[in-house]
């Protein structure tokens, strides 16, 4: 069987892992023929071992492995990757790569990822080897047909103005774009959904819009980041209200950093990020890997500047905001 390495957004990765244990006839394969490996504390004669045994009363043994090459990503953005620290993890993992074509065909091994560099040292040693699939959020025209067509496999229709709304206040983020629209289809009742059914249910849609414009501030988006808070001040929030959000993230941002840094597998972030939200978690996860701990501290830093700024009276809300949002310490 060949080996599969799946990377890109988090919605979409899971859904085609599902797709591809199912067509390869693995999905009822027995306990004792599935593993499952967090990338980040695997050891390469451990996941050999695996691979190389063959199934116990069964067609098959499933391997998969998540977050493996993301642990191979430079710590900073703007450094150059494929450095000293991403060809000592390729290193480490060379045997891998020469042991995979001599792997029995009984053995489906499944790598899966968050987004990923094209110079990620992993990557560039499993694509030879492995079918690799990078699957990113759509975005523009491709964003609308997603909404429409995930609307109506749950039984309803959207209308255009209603696919603007929605999408100017989540963005791409389709766990929550898929969420909202199965609370809509409930909600419309079999109608087609309508702009003024994403207004009514805005409530539950606000704060996902909050987190959209504190990671588009964050990734250094800041068009992006002054559509959202201007529909976020409109929504009725005010400057000290978003920019307390943004320092509740980069403070979120540095407990996520610190716990990937550490190996710590996220189903134990809950209790470290002190929240029972799963949204928090996956979306503060997702954004801590892209970005390093110096970083997250020297952004924090700005923020607080800004937040002492306005209560010196130096400077009003609303502009400090939008000059915190274009500053260049947040496009880096």
């Amino acid at each position: 069987m060949p080996v599969h390495l799946l990377h890109g957004d988090s919605f979409l990765v899971p859904k085609r892992l599902d797709e591809l244990v199912v067509a390869a006839g693995a999905s009822d394969v027995l306990e004792a023929n599935r593993h499952r490996l967090v990338g980040s504390q695997a050891k390469p004669g451990e996941l050999l071992s695996m691979c190389n045994a063959l199934p116990f009363m069964d067609d098959y043994r499933l391997v998969i492995v998540e977050g493996l090459l993301g642990t191979a990503e430079s710590q900073g953005r703007g450094r150059r990757r494929g450095s000293s620290g991403d060809s000592g993890v390729a290193g480490v993992w060379k045997p891998l790569g020469d042991a995979i074509p001599l792997m029995p065909a009984t053995t489906i091994l499944i790598f899966t990822d968050g987004p990923l560099g094209a110079n990620n040292s992993l990557l560039r040693m499993l694509k030879p080897v492995a079918e690799v699939e990078e699957l990113s959020a759509p975005a523009g025209e491709g964003l609308a047909r997603w909404v429409k067509s995930t609307a109506e496999a749950k039984g309803t229709s959207i209308s255009p103005a209603a696919i603007r709304s929605i999408t100017d206040l989540v963005g791409n983020d389709l766990w929550t774009l898929n969420q909202e629209l199965e609370k809509l289809a409930l909600y419309s009742s079999g109608r087609e959904i309508q702009e003024a059914d994403v207004g009514e249910m805005v409530s539950q849609v606000r704060e996902a819009s909050i987190f959209a414009a504190v990671d588009a501030m964050v990734d250094g988006r800041p068009t992006i980041a002054l559509k959202l808070l201007h529909q976020l001040k409109e929504d009725g929030r005010e400057a000290p209200y978003i920019i307390g959000m943004v320092e509740r993230q980069l403070r979120l941002l540095a407990l996520a950093r610190d716990a990937i840094d550490r190996g710590i597998p996220q189903s134990e972030l809950k209790g470290r990020l002190g929240t029972s939200s799963d949204f928090v978690v996956r979306k503060t996860a997702e954004q801590a890997r892209r970005h390093s701990m110096p970083e997250i501290t020297w952004r924090y830093n700005r923020l607080l500047e800004t937040d002492l700024a306005i209560k010196r009276g130096r400077l009003e809300p609303d502009l400090a905001l939008e000059l915190l949002v274009g500053d260049e310490v947040f496009q880096r």
